[in-house]
């Protein structure tokens, strides 16, 4: 091994770039845009090279291109001109998510959400894959809307908390309280959870919270380093004003997330 070069694991390269471990492998192991290293037991070792080239793919996918294109891309010498016929808004895969929710076709739809989220960071999941699918939705008729919504909504749900219980073992920020003011099948409320575990917090979340004054009684300092607010719906005066007194007691981070002030 050259001792020159410096080296590092997937768990800093996913620290550094944001790339979830398992989304660093699929590109190895499925479209084979990376090939780092090896040490004797298997363990994979990325070099500053590897990273630059892992930020290259995630330019491309933030501007639209789906994975499955990047590669011809990483070796094209003019891209300028390639990329004129598929940058898009949205992933390629919405498509097939929409046939199978149609059809109201379970297994299929699941593969589908299961290999985007496996292969794209989070933030490319949102804005390319979880937006363009709900709009598109929404335009259903009615009959069957709320049919393909609500398995839509199951699937995505139910694998978001598996990424977050996945991440939560990882968590280096500490332990931070997501308070719900919506249901568990709010999606937005559970992207956010997701970015807040892969941020590096491990995420214990209470749904369903109408009363934010019931959380000054309890001294949450010691216990969590963070507590974070959700709400579809724009936060009002009153909630706003137990907030404040909800930041005067806690000494951690108090994050806040509303349909107003919403980064995801």
């Amino acid at each position: 091994m050259d001792c020159e070069k410096k080296y590092y694991a997937i768990r800093e390269v996913s620290e550094v770039t944001g790339v979830k471990p398992v989304t660093l492998r699929a590109w190895q192991r499925r479209y084979n845009l990376i090939q780092p290293r090896r040490t004797e037991k298997g363990h994979r070792l990325y070099s500053d090279e590897d990273i630059e080239t892992i930020r290259l793919v995630q330019t491309w996918l933030n501007k639209g291109v789906s994975i499955g294109k990047v590669k011809g891309l990483l070796r094209a010498e003019n891209v300028e001109f390639t990329t004129q016929d598929i940058v898009s808004t949205q992933l390629e895969e919405v498509e097939p998510l929409l046939n199978a929710l149609s059809r109201l076709h379970q297994p299929q739809a699941e593969s589908v959400i299961h290999a985007v989220i496996k292969e794209y960071p989070l933030e490319v999941v949102i804005k390319q894959f979880v937006r363009p699918a709900m709009s598109a939705l929404r335009l259903v008729k009615r009959s069957q809307q709320s049919l393909q919504m609500s398995l839509f909504i199951g699937l995505l749900v139910s694998k978001l908390e598996s990424i977050i219980d996945a991440e939560n073992k990882a968590a280096h920020l500490g332990q931070c309280l997501l308070l719900n003011m919506d249901n568990d099948r709010d999606i937005d409320g559970r992207l956010w959870a997701a970015t807040l575990s892969e941020d590096g917090w491990s995420v214990a979340i209470l749904d369903n919270i109408d009363d934010l004054a019931g959380l000054v009684k309890f001294e949450l300092t010691g216990l969590y380093s963070s507590i974070a607010i959700y709400s579809s719906r724009p936060i009002g005066e009153q909630q706003y004003l137990e907030i404040e007194q909800i930041k005067q007691q806690f000494d951690g981070e108090v994050l806040l997330c509303d349909l107003l002030n919403s980064g995801i």
